[in-house]
C-alpha cells in the first residue's frame, strides 16, 4: 500500500521563505541499462513555468508527476512542490541529467547537472520505487472549470475529479487542505454520494469520481487565485511485474 499527497493547482500565491531552494536528485547514480531512474526537481516555493531537462541517453517512461506538500513547524509554514520523471536509459556510459529552470518572483533558478553511470544489463533489475511510480502513473487529481476567463461577477463552475487506473485501487482518502476561493462569492454543490463513472484519462479507460462542485462569481477583475484542493490517498497497487505487464 502506498501513500500518495495530490493537490490541483490553478494558480497559487507563492509562500514566502528566507531562501529559495530548486534541487535535482536521482534515485541512484549507477544502474543498469535495462533499469529505471527516477528524477525529482523539488522547490519550496512555488514556481511558474517550468522547463525539464532534455533528458538526453534517455527515455522518459512516467511523468511528469506532481506533489504539493505544506505544513506548519514550530509556527513556520514549509511548503514543498516536486516534479518527478521516470527514466530508462538507451545506452551504456556516463550520462549526465542537463539542468532544469524554474521562475521563482521572476527570477530564473537552475538545478545543478547529475550525473549517472548506466553498465550492462544486470540480472535481477529493480525499477527502484517503482510502486509509487505505478501508483502516480495511474491516479490523476482534476479539477475542471466551466471557463478560464469569466467576467465580473459571471457565473463559472469548478468540478474536481479524481481518475483511477484499472492498474490500481484506492482503498481510502481524506482532505487535507480544502480549496479558498479568495476573491470568489462561492456556493458548493452538495453531492450526496460518490458515484464511480466510467471515462477517460489522457485517452486511456479510467474509472473516476466526482469529489466536489463549486459555483464562483468573480468579485473583481484581473487574474485570480484559486487554492488547490489536496489529498491523502492510499493505494494498493501489485507487487509482482506480472500483475502490471
Amino acid at each position: 500500500m502506498k501513500y500518495l499527497i495530490l493537490s490541483f493547482l490553478l494558480c497559487a500565491s507563492g509562500i514566502i521563505q528566507a531562501q529559495v531552494r530548486f534541487e535535482a536528485k536521482v534515485s541512484r547514480e549507477k544502474l543498469g541499462i535495462n533499469e529505471r531512474l527516477r528524477v525529482d526537481f523539488e522547490m519550496n516555493e512555488d514556481g511558474d513555468n517550468f522547463n525539464p531537462p532534455s533528458f538526453d541517453g534517455f527515455t522518459v517512461v512516467g511523468g511528469p508527476n506532481q506533489k504539493i506538500s505544506t505544513s506548519i513547524l514550530n509556527g513556520r509554514m514549509e511548503y514543498s512542490k516536486t516534479y518527478s520523471f521516470y527514466l530508462q536509459p538507451k545506452k551504456i556510459g556516463k550520462l549526465t541529467i542537463g539542468q532544469a529552470e524554474i521562475i521563482i518572483d521572476d527570477k530564473t533558478y537552475k538545478t545543478s547537472p547529475l550525473k549517472v553511470e548506466i553498465t550492462s544489463a544486470v540480472d535481477k533489475p529493480t525499477d527502484g520505487d517503482n510502486t509509487e511510480m505505478i501508483a502516480e502513473d495511474n491516479l490523476h487529481l482534476v479539477a475542471e472549470i466551466s471557463k478560464a476567463n469569466p467576467y465580473l461577477n459571471e457565473a463559472i463552475t469548478v468540478v474536481y475529479k479524481l481518475y483511477v487506473s484499472p492498474r490500481v485501487s484506492v482503498s481510502n482518502w481524506r482532505e487535507l487542505d480544502s480549496p479558498k476561493y479568495n476573491d470568489f462569492w462561492s456556493q458548493s454543490i452538495d453531492i450526496q454520494q460518490l458515484r464511480v463513472e466510467n471515462g477517460e484519462y489522457d485517452g486511456e479507460p479510467y474509472r473516476y469520481v466526482v469529489l466536489r462542485k463549486t459555483i464562483l462569481y468573480p468579485q473583481k477583475t484581473g487574474e485570480l487565485n484559486i487554492e488547490p484542493l489536496t489529498l491523502s490517498i492510499a493505494v494498493d497497487v501489485p507487487s509482482e511485474r506480472r500483475d502490471i505487464f
